[in-house]
């Protein structure tokens, strides 16, 4: 049959001339990839300068690749899926893309930078014979040319990410499980990892533990300051981990907080144990210049990476339209974090301490304020995000500040109302009775700062809050009035309202069990209150009846009447 005019042949698609299959692709299989990382990406970036040659193995968000190629490298793409790199291979046509399992790759000429910060579970394919863990480290190694730098992200398989997890039948939903990562021999331990590197002919230079996931990890820690109790540092990095863990499982389901795993970690000093992952920056011999030493501490987001003692800004500072702006302070201090030293005075029921912190802390803001008004980011500190030093408080970490001078009353109320919605949702001791709401424990906490606070003051203080939550986490409209409606009926027997696991929970079900069976008891009591009343008026209404009955009786009743006759003639 003739083709009709109006019916133009469709183009055909142009070949991928940058796209090389090298063996054991998978066919109609694709990779879900993580969201881009700053924190991997500046890292990567920093140890390739423009004309050095870059493997990148297995999948990797394409903000990386691009931040690569466009410092001037000279990037090649390993990826096992066909779609997958047919795809990279029209989005990034500078990058030669191969087509493959890792160990059907060529990768004799060597490359100036390997960067596999997607981990190696991904690097085997279905198609054809599987490599040990030891296997693919040993070919990744092998890769880097003398000189050359390798950037590694290994799974902790004992991390608190995969502890607290609670995602039944996620094996059979995603196809990316198609093995799991718990079948693989790689290495369980930091120091593991290490030595299969070092044992590969690899020098480690930085050996970071990842927080929370290593998918998305915010906060890196190595060097003196990984497991030192006696670190100037601990008050701040309980601060950031608390924030970095709160904002990966917020909505999230979990068998348990894993806020409380990590802390009570870092207080052993066994946070390298419980880590999401280890990132390791490995060098092979050679004469090249290496980079000066990394920070100990990177903190990470996706505006900027903070160290302890500097900024990197690889982002605009955003502006939250309803009046906030990025705080970016970041002030390690040697001391104590106020709110565990307010939870351990609570759990004590020490309330003259309870009361000295309390009245510091106001003494402390109104300093920073002017006029009533206060500005910057002591503003909205959260008592987590502060620590006591030998000078006074100070401001740990903040994530967000006003960009308008707020009245200070409100800062106090939102700070202190926070802590109690943290002590009631926490079921965390202290010295009022188990049955005072959010709202109760913040007017006597107010109260203990020489404040009172009325109804209009904490409604402004939620509503404050709500606008913070709306900024850090993206809500909408529905999700702000949801949300506000929530903190405004934070009662006993109210779970977490931002991780809320499986754990507390249960907590919060036996503190609803409580407080009914209170009820029910006190119900009970008063029901023989009044039926003991009542048996004791009929009684006595029997008693009376007797004596009326009888002629003495009548007589006393008429001699009753006739006084009551006699005192009021007069009147």
């Amino acid at each position: 049959m003739p083709d009709r005019p109006d019916m133009a042949a469709a183009p055909a698609a142009p070949p991928l001339t940058d796209l090389v299959r090298v063996g054991g692709e998978m066919f109609s299989w694709t990779e879900p990839v993580a969201r881009d990382n700053p924190l991997l990406t500046h890292l990567s970036v920093e140890l390739v300068g423009p004309g050095g040659t870059v493997l990148v193995a297995g999948p990797h968000p394409d903000e990386l690749v691009t931040a690569l190629t466009t410092g001037g490298a000279e990037v090649t793409w390993l990826l096992r899926s066909l779609t997958d790199a047919e795809q990279a291979a029209r989005s990034h046509p500078a990058v030669t893309v191969l087509a493959g399992a890792l160990g059907k790759a060529d990768l004799t000429a060597g490359y100036d930078l390997v960067v596999a910060t997607d981990g190696i579970q991904r690097l085997n394919s279905a198609e054809g014979d599987q490599l040990s863990a030891a296997e693919l480290l040993d070919r990744l190694a092998r890769a880097v040319r003398p000189g050359g730098a390798l950037i590694l992200m290994h799974d902790n398989q004992l991390g608190a990410h995969h502890t607290v997890r609670l995602d039944p039948g996620a094996g059979h939903r995603d196809d990316a499980a198609w093995r799991p990562a718990e079948a693989m021999d790689g290495p369980a331990a930091r120091t593991q990892l290490t030595a299969a590197l070092t044992g590969s002919g690899l020098e480690i230079g930085t050996a970071y533990a990842a927080f929370p996931e290593p998918g998305a990890p915010t906060v890196l820690i190595g060097g003196d300051t990984l497991g030192d109790v006696a670190s100037p540092l601990r008050p701040w990095l309980r601060t950031v981990l608390a924030r970095a863990y709160t904002t990966a499982f917020r909505g999230r389901p979990v068998l348990s907080d894993p806020r409380r795993l990590i802390d009570r970690a870092l207080r052993a000093g066994a946070e390298d144990t419980v880590a999401g992952g280890w990132l390791v920056i490995a060098h092979a011999p050679g004469d090249r210049d290496r980079p000066a030493r990394r920070p100990d501490v990177l903190v990470g987001d996706e505006h900027g990476i903070h160290t302890p003692d500097s900024e990197i800004r690889t982002g605009p500072a955003p502006r939250d339209p309803h009046g906030l702006r990025r705080a970016g302070t970041v002030r390690p201090a040697a001391g104590y974090q106020l709110e565990e030293r307010l939870l351990d005075l609570c759990a004590a029921a020490d309330v003259r301490r309870l009361r000295q912190e309390i009245a510091q802390y106001e003494s402390w803001l109104a300093g920073q304020s002017r006029d009533g008004l206060i500005d910057g980011a002591a503003a909205l500190a959260d008592l987590s995000d502060l620590g006591v030093t030998p000078d006074g408080p100070a401001v740990l970490s903040a994530r967000w500040a006003p960009t308008e001078p707020m009245p200070t009353q409100i800062a106090l109320v939102r700070a202190l109302w926070q802590f109690a919605v943290r002590l009631v949702t926490w079921a965390r001791p202290h010295p009022w009775p188990i049955t005072a709401s959010a709202a109760d424990l913040a007017a006597i906490l107010t109260g203990m700062a020489g404040r009172s606070v009325t109804e209009e003051d904490l409604r402004a203080a939620v509503d404050l809050q709500v606008t913070i939550d709306a900024a850090e986490f993206g809500l909408t409209p529905a999700e702000r009035r949801a949300h506000r409606l929530a903190l405004l009926a934070v009662q006993p027997g109210t779970a977490p309202l931002d991780v809320a696991g499986y754990g507390e929970l249960t907590e919060a079900l036996w503190r609803q069990r409580y407080q009914a069976s209170h009820l029910l008891a006190m119900m009970e009591w008063t029901e023989q209150i009044i039926a003991s009343r009542d048996s004791q008026l009929s009684r006595m209404e029997w008693e009376l009846r007797f004596h009326r009955s009888r002629v003495t009786g009548r007589a006393l009743m008429a001699a009753k009447r006739a006084y009551r006759m006699i005192k009021s003639g007069p009147r």
